[in-house]
């Protein structure tokens, strides 16, 4: 098992991709195939460009800054326009065109070798729509009420609408929840301050900041703080919650439009 990672934006590199799109579109990438055997994630930058590709994995997205564009349906009809806070959802077999004006985004995928795979997408048709969630419709639910503080989580792509990865945003403000992950998870800071204390005796301290990106595998031992905290969390498996307590009620949908 690999141990819990932190990779601090200002350190990020970004590399260029799909030069034939005109335009910027740049990556960083940074859960792959040698630390994860699920979930692979990275930040993307698109400007002024259009990658146009059928996907070949299921997508959930977080839009950091700028304008994020994507092209969907017959003809590319369809065009969803996302903002900082939207979050995107989209599944393998959708055809699609990239664009943005200054976009920032973190995406996680499954499966984490997507792009080593060669199968064809001819006929795969996607199990759901594009889904838009944006940040001035969701709901938060508070959670942990006897760990001090206050502390929410707002549920988006849960099992009703995907097979493989979910999707969250939690909040933490002085408040200290104990926790052991049941899944491997990457996470980006949206802002405010991410604390998490793990390790031996909880002797390793990761404070995340805008930009920021964790990784923790599944059986990690740890405890959540923050000072207005603001995390979006993609965890794989999508059921884990039922998987381990199978009479749980279904969380209330996010609003989607």
């Amino acid at each position: 098992m690999t141990e819990a990672l932190h990779f601090k934006s200002d350190e990020m590199d970004f590399s260029p991709m799909h030069g034939d799109a005109s335009g910027k579109a740049a990556c960083c990438e940074l859960i792959g195939p040698k630390i994860s055997k699920t979930i692979d994630a990275g930040i993307a930058i698109y400007d002024d460009c259009s990658i146009e590709r059928t996907v070949n994995y299921d997508e959930a997205a977080v839009v950091l800054s700028g304008t994020y564009r994507i092209l969907w349906g017959e003809d590319y009809s369809r065009t969803i326009e996302a903002k900082f806070g939207d979050v995107i959802w989209l599944t393998k077999g959708t055809r699609l065109k990239y664009q943005g004006d200054k976009a920032k985004v973190f995406y996680a995928r499954y499966p984490v070798d997507w792009s080593s795979r060669s199968e064809s997408m001819e006929g795969v048709k996607p199990l759901t729509e594009v889904y838009h969630f944006r940040s001035t419709d969701m709901i938060y639910s508070q959670i942990q009420i006897h760990a001090g503080g206050f502390a929410s989580t707002c549920s988006l792509v849960t099992s009703e609408i995907s097979k493989t990865i979910a999707a969250t945003i939690a909040t933490y403000n002085e408040s200290s929840a104990d926790w052991t992950t049941e899944y491997d998870q990457v996470s980006i800071c949206l802002g405010g301050v991410l604390r998490i204390r793990t390790g031996e005796n909880y002797s390793r301290t990761i404070n995340a900041k805008f930009g920021d990106v964790v990784w923790l595998p599944k059986g990690t031992p740890l405890k959540y703080e923050g000072d207005k905290g603001i995390m979006f969390f993609v965890p794989y498996p999508v059921d884990w919650r039922l998987r381990s307590q199978p009479h749980r009620p279904k969380p209330w949908p996010a609003s989607v439009r």
